[in-house]
């Protein structure tokens, strides 16, 4: 039989053991709200931050009208990578839609070397960055191109708009830039366009390319062995398409 002393004592240890317990509870469900606390904060910073973003570039392209300053190829630089930071492909469709037609309009600028875009692929600060962004930006025009159907009108000429910006930038012949005296920046430029073709061609450019071959024959025509994609611009749907 336990003595009174032994019994207050096996109580005591008992006690101090359920509090302890407690403490160690309490401590779990203070962290545990510290941490969704923490992650509620961030995704609602995150969703301000993304908003903010999405705002300015919003208003970016409400100012780009056809009767404003054409802007310089810096600031669609910038407004790009803003963009891309927060892309999704179902939210920002129209966005990227603008940002597209924003940056061929800078290519058909004459005689405005800061205006047009891939300008940008001579500045030694820029290059890289250019390079990195043309490459998600015609990566994202892929992705486009998988999921348009060209029997809806709309859809056609998004086809249209995309190809495009394919054809313009893994292609110079069209580049103002390397006209006249910049004819001696071509062999760079030429070796920037393999570089973002090898890109593609990694990403399954060649599988968008047979898909958009299919739609419109004529389109894509197959080379050498060393060159088995070659755009065939000549009696292509898409030639057609611009011509009107």
């Amino acid at each position: 039989m336990f003595t009174l002393s032994q019994t207050s004592r096996a109580w005591f240890i008992d006690r101090a053991r359920q509090a302890r317990e407690e403490r160690l509870v309490q401590k779990e469900r203070e962290r545990a709200a510290v941490v969704i606390q923490a992650h509620v904060r961030s995704f609602l910073c995150r969703s301000r931050l993304q908003r903010d973003i999405r705002r300015e570039i919003d208003d970016f392209f409400k100012a780009d009208d056809p009767g404003s300053t054409k802007r310089s190829a810096l600031c669609i630089f910038k407004i790009a990578r803003k963009l891309l930071f927060v892309f999704r492909i179902k939210e920002d469709n129209e966005r990227f839609e603008k940002l597209c037609r924003s940056i061929l309009s800078s290519m058909d600028a004459e005689n405005e070397p800061k205006v047009w875009y891939v300008s940008l692929a001579c500045s030694k600060d820029l290059t890289l960055l250019w390079i990195k962004q043309i490459k998600s930006i015609l990566w994202y025009c892929c992705d486009f191109l998988k999921q348009l159907k060209p029997e809806i009108l709309q859809d056609s000429r998004l086809i249209t708009l995309y190809l495009t910006m394919l054809v313009t930038f893994t292609d110079t012949s069209t580049w103002k830039i390397l006209r006249g005296k910049g004819e001696s920046l071509r062999p760079a430029m030429n070796h920037i366009c393999a570089n973002i073709m090898g890109h593609l061609n990694q990403h399954g450019f060649y599988s968008v390319l047979q898909r958009c071959d299919g739609l419109f024959p004529g389109l894509v025509s197959h080379a050498s062995h060393n060159n088995p994609v070659r755009w065939s611009v000549g009696r292509s749907w898409y030639d057609w398409q611009l011509s009107h």
